[in-house]
């Protein structure tokens, strides 16, 4: 794109700065660029009309032009804005850390259709109460990690290959499992406990739970959230799938931090 020409592009807003008095720098998230920064005048004006469309969790339609490392908003009108969110705030504080993530694993440039949908989905499950808050959560940390391609293996052990087990010892840094005799084997070399908790690199699993990370790993995004999980069965899911994507990004989050101190 020369500089000077118009852009029509749909995105949302993932974060917003204030910049001067009554300006905005946005980074929004858009399906055919990444994550792209754009300068707004005025927008913190209360007459602005660009007041919604460009606040946080707003999904908008954009005409930009570019100059230098910026893009500059010469018309926006929102679609979708999830201010429901905005009431709750447990919901607040999980939708912040879903955009959060988004700025971390996606970049400038490249396309991120799979991140532009989930955490729309994400955000319209949140704001609708689509289903559980913990449900969302999990799911969306879960696909998260498949955007970034580094989806989980549960399909067979890594140490004997196969493909059921009563139990599954989930790897949270290297995304794959191993059977209990497979892991005994390893608890004799390495001292690996055999706790239903994060020991190590380690959380044992039921199979109903491997069966929704699958389910989560290859569901259609219209699917996305369309599975159940028993009250303890959830527990474990929930665990693994924040442990998991903590792991693969090799950082925890402020907003994840105020979630979890929020909901104990």
């Amino acid at each position: 794109m020369a500089e000077n020409d118009l852009i029509k592009i749909k995105g949302i807003v993932t974060r917003a700065v204030q910049y001067k008095e009554n300006d905005k720098i946005l980074t929004v998230l858009t399906a055919e660029m990444g994550l792209i920064s754009v300068y707004c005048h005025g927008a913190r004006s209360n007459k602005s009309k660009y007041l919604t469309s460009t606040r946080l969790f707003c999904y908008s339609e954009f005409v930009l032009t570019r100059k230098k490392d910026f893009y500059y908003i010469k018309e926006a009108d929102y679609i979708e804005a999830f201010f429901d969110i905005v009431n709750s705030v447990d919901k607040l504080f999980l939708g912040q850390y879903f955009l959060e993530v988004i700025n971390e694993i996606c970049v400038e440039g490249e396309r991120q259709d799979g991140s532009l949908r989930l955490v729309l989905n994400s955000l319209y499950a949140l704001a609708s109460d689509l289903c559980d808050i913990k449900k969302i959560k999990s799911t969306f940390e879960l696909r998260a990690c498949v955007e970034m391609g580094v989806s989980p293996n549960l399909s067979s052990c890594r140490g004997c290959g196969r493909t059921d087990s009563e139990v599954y010892y989930f790897d949270v840094v290297n995304g794959d499992f191993f059977c209990r005799d497979c892991l005994l084997s390893q608890e004799r070399e390495r001292s690996i406990s055999l706790e239903n908790e994060a020991v190590g690199a380690y959380i044992a699993v039921s199979p109903s739970v491997a069966t929704a990370v699958r389910f989560v790993v290859n569901a259609r995004p219209e699917r996305l959230f369309s599975f159940t999980l028993s009250e303890e069965a959830m527990k474990d899911f929930y665990s693994l799938s924040e442990k998991y994507l903590l792991n693969q990004v090799g950082k925890s989050f402020i907003t994840l931090d105020l979630y979890n101190e929020q909901i104990k």
